[in-house]
């Protein structure tokens, strides 16, 4: 007897080949039998006639590493979208390694990117972040990025000097268990602190180190202003010496025309590595808002040198001055940084993620807003709150990307879907419809794709860029990881006055061969586990 039984449905295997309408058979987690018309009896039939059948979502870039210690309703919101594994970890803002005892600054940094559950941050390696969301159960498979960001944290701080020769050796040595205890790979954040800091040489000899576990680097790259095609290339000559895998997260840049670069030059970039040999992916959320921390407002002299300092620095009159002229001067220009209040406007700087109460009235609004009420000038309005904050502030950056450049993008043969999904504070919509915009604007209304080769991008695409070989397709052997939606009224929702509005159109979720999603409604059973190669 088979333990689920789907039939009638319009199966996209994940392949990118054309669509075929068959039966497919679930037992003991793994697909079984996909033929015409199965006879067998099963304890669960899922009729799916006028369904889609897709392998489950694979979300190459989410923040969601702290999800499993939240409410139920947060742990909910992959399964909704019908993403059945997740990558944690990225742009080198993860909580491994992560001792509240000795990184409090750490904590205070990254929680306005992965949330501040109410539980202490004590995640010594891999291995103990698994064993802590096991033990608690998880919704979807997750598999884990050693954080570049963290890892140079515990070995030297926020400083910003070079990493010496003794100080590389270590992150190398946390590296390499990090890859043993099952990282997929690493991720680097070259515009936050204090990945920021770290050189060529410091970035060349951990990612052999990844490199030698073939696993892979996912870089949130320096700069996605007009200086990207400096940023990436700097990542393409790291992969180049020295032989890893290369990811580029959230791969856009700006839709401005003194501050932006237009996909078509991002995409030249992609392909010229490739012929030179280099191994080259990336990744795109659908939004064309942004989201990121309030500190990346702030030109980097201000950050360089640690929390403590900048805080310090945000409280003295000469220093608020000149970051008002820098910030009002377009010629303004630093590596590592891109000026969003020119890019977006302070009407476009919505503040998502406060933590004191006497700050909360802030979230949803913009900085524009507030400081026009208050009559106070933006900049003023920011280190105050920063201040406030102990600099743990998120924010949307509103309006700042194109849709031509991002369906521009979508249309590369290597471009896969991440949904960069941030649950902190009042959180940006991609973090609950992500790919349900992606299927209902971008391949049903804008057919962008076909809708095969946006599954595939979804699907195997990803599971092979991570070496998840046993998901991502559907196929007789196979983990039965799958998500059944209805194509003609999927629906994403890229509104950022209602965020929390659930996605429509994925019907059924199964994650590991069990039901967690049953016409639309969540089971309570946590059926994920942590995956690795």
């Amino acid at each position: 007897m088979l333990d689920i039984l789907i039939t009638n449905g319009l199966i996209v295997d994940g392949t990118g080949s054309q669509a075929y309408n068959m039966d497919l058979g679930i037992k003991e987690g793994k697909i079984v039998k996909i033929e015409k018309s199965i006879e067998e009896d099963a304890k669960r039939i899922l009729n799916a006639e006028g369904l889609i059948v897709s392998p489950g979502f694979i979300d190459v870039h989410s923040h969601n590493d702290l999800v499993p210690f939240m409410d139920e309703e947060i742990q909910n919101l992959k399964i909704r979208q019908g993403v059945t594994t997740e990558l944690v970890g990225q742009c080198g803002l993860g909580v491994i390694p992560c001792l509240e005892d000795e990184s409090k600054l750490w904590k205070n940094y990254i929680k306005g990117v992965v949330g501040s559950p109410n539980i202490k941050f004590d995640f010594k390696d891999v291995k103990d972040y698994f064993n802590k969301i096991s033990n608690k159960g998880i919704k979807n498979n997750y598999a884990v990025l050693i954080s570049h960001g963290a890892i140079r944290a515990k070995v030297k701080g926020f400083d910003s000097s070079e990493a010496n020769e003794n100080e590389i050796k270590d992150m190398c040595i946390l590296i390499e268990n990090a890859m043993r205890q099952g990282a997929i790979g690493m991720s680097l954040g070259l515009q936050y602190m204090p990945g920021i800091y770290s050189g060529e040489k410091e970035l060349i000899e951990l990612c052999k180190i990844v490199k030698n576990y073939n696993g892979v680097v996912m870089v949130h790259v320096r700069n996605h202003d007009r200086n990207i095609i400096k940023a990436i290339n700097e990542v393409i000559n790291i992969a180049r010496i020295s032989g890893v895998r290369i990811h580029i997260s959230h791969m856009r840049s700006y839709d401005s025309k003194e501050l932006g670069c237009k996909a078509e030059k991002l995409i030249n970039l992609v392909d010229e590595a490739i012929k030179n040999g280099v191994d080259i992916t990336f990744d795109e959320h659908l939004y064309l808002s942004g989201s990121t921390l309030m500190t990346q407002l702030l030109p980097p002299w201000i950050t360089q040198d640690g929390n403590e300092v900048m805080l310090k620095m945000l409280k003295d009159n000469n220093t608020i001055e000149r970051i008002k002229k820098e910030l009002e001067d377009l010629n303004t220009n630093y590596v590592g940084w891109d000026n969003y209040s020119s890019i977006a406007s302070w009407d476009g700087i919505l503040i998502t993620s406060l933590n004191k109460e006497e700050n909360l009235k802030y979230i949803g609004r913009t900085v524009g807003e507030i400081s026009r009420e208050e009559n106070i000038h933006p900049v003023n309005f920011v280190a105050n709150l920063l201040v406030s904050e102990e600099s743990g502030v998120g924010i949307v950056t509103l309006n700042i990307f194109s849709e031509e450049d991002t369906i521009n993008l979508i249309k590369h043969p290597l471009q896969m879907v991440g949904s960069d999904s941030i649950p902190a504070g009042d959180p940006h919509p991609r973090l609950y419809g992500n790919y349900p915009l992606f299927i209902g604007k971008y391949i049903r209304d804008k057919k962008a794709l076909s809708l095969e080769e946006g599954i595939y991008k979804c699907t195997l695409l990803p599971a092979t860029t991570l070496g998840l070989e046993d998901r991502g397709v559907l196929t007789i052997g196979k983990i039965a990881d799958i998500t059944i939606f209805d194509f003609d009224n999927i629906v994403g929702y890229e509104d950022y006055i209602n965020k929390s509005r659930s996605p429509k159109g994925i019907k059924y979720v199964i994650v590991n061969g069990k039901l967690i999603m049953d016409n639309e409604l969540i089971l309570e059973d946590k059926n994920g586990i942590v995956v690795n190669k």
